[in-house]
C-alpha cells in the first residue's frame, strides 16, 4: 500500500513573516489514522522569498499576505453562505416564477460583492514596489529527502543558519541575506557553484557573527 495515496487530509495553512519574506506551514494527516510506518502528520513549508525590497516595503508585504490568509477562512464561509443561498432561491424561482426570489438572489450577488471588496479595501495596501517583488518571488518547498549531492543542499543549510539568528540580526543583516539567498538562487539557477559557494558561505559568517554578538566570547570559526 503506497503511503503517499494514505495522507490527504489537510488542514488550513498557516502563514507567517521571516527573514526571506513569508512561509505558509501545512499540516498532513493521514485519513486511516494510526497505521503502522506512517506518520500520523506531517507538516510541509513553503518559503517566499521576496526579492529586492527596503524593510519597510517588506513588512507591508508581511502584512498584506498575514491579512489576507487570516481573511481567507471567513471569506470562504460568507461565499459559501450566499452561493447556497443564491442557489437555492435560484431553484425557487425557476419552480413558482415568484419575482420575490428574483430580488433576492439580486441583493445576495451585491452581498457577495461587497464582501470581497471590503477585504481588498480594509486589507494593507501595496505599492507599485511591493506588487512586482511578489511577481518575481521564489516559492522554496522544503522536504525530509533531500539529495545530499544537491547543489541547492548548501542553500538550505544557510538558510536554516541565518533562521536559527535570526532573532539577533539587525535589519542591515537581514537585507543583506536576503541579498545573499537572491544571488545563490541565480547561481543554482545558472549551475554555477561557485558562486552558490561564495554567497552560502558569506550567510553563514553572517549567520555566526550574528550569534556571537548575542554571545560574547564565543570566536569565530573559519568557514571552508
Amino acid at each position: 500500500m503506497r503511503t503517499d495515496l494514505l495522507s490527504r487530509s489537510h488542514t488550513g495553512a498557516e502563514v507567517g513573516p521571516t527573514v526571506w519574506g513569508y512561509a505558509s506551514v501545512r499540516t498532513t494527516s493521514c485519513l486511516l489514522g494510526e497505521v503502522p510506518g506512517v506518520r500520523p502528520r506531517l507538516e510541509s513549508r513553503t518559503d517566499v522569498v521576496v526579492p529586492g525590497l527596503t524593510p519597510r516595503e517588506l513588512a507591508r508585504v508581511q502584512r498584506h499576505v498575514v491579512w489576507r490568509a487570516t481573511a481567507r477562512p471567513g471569506r470562504l464561509v460568507v461565499t459559501t453562505g450566499l452561493v447556497a443561498a443564491v442557489a437555492a432561491l435560484a431553484g425557487s424561482w425557476a419552480l413558482t416564477g415568484r419575482p420575490l426570489p428574483l430580488v433576492a438572489l439580486v441583493v445576495g450577488i451585491v452581498v457577495l460583492a461587497t464582501v470581497h471588496g471590503l477585504v481588498r479595501a480594509l486589507g494593507p495596501r501595496l505599492g507599485r514596489t511591493e506588487r512586482l517583488a511578489l511577481r518575481r518571488a521564489v516559492e522554496i518547498r522544503r522536504t525530509r529527502a533531500v539529495d545530499a549531492s544537491s547543489v541547492g543542499t548548501p542553500v538550505l543549510v544557510a538558510m536554516s543558519a541565518v533562521e536559527g539568528a535570526a532573532e539577533v540580526l539587525d535589519e542591515a543583516g537581514r537585507a543583506l541575506a536576503r541579498e545573499l539567498l537572491w544571488s545563490a538562487l541565480d547561481a543554482v539557477r545558472r549551475g554555477d557553484h561557485d558562486d552558490v559557494r561564495h554567497a552560502t558561505t558569506a550567510m553563514l559568517r553572517l549567520a555566526v557573527r550574528a550569534a556571537q554578538s548575542a554571545r560574547p566570547g564565543i570566536t569565530e570559526e573559519p568557514l571552508a
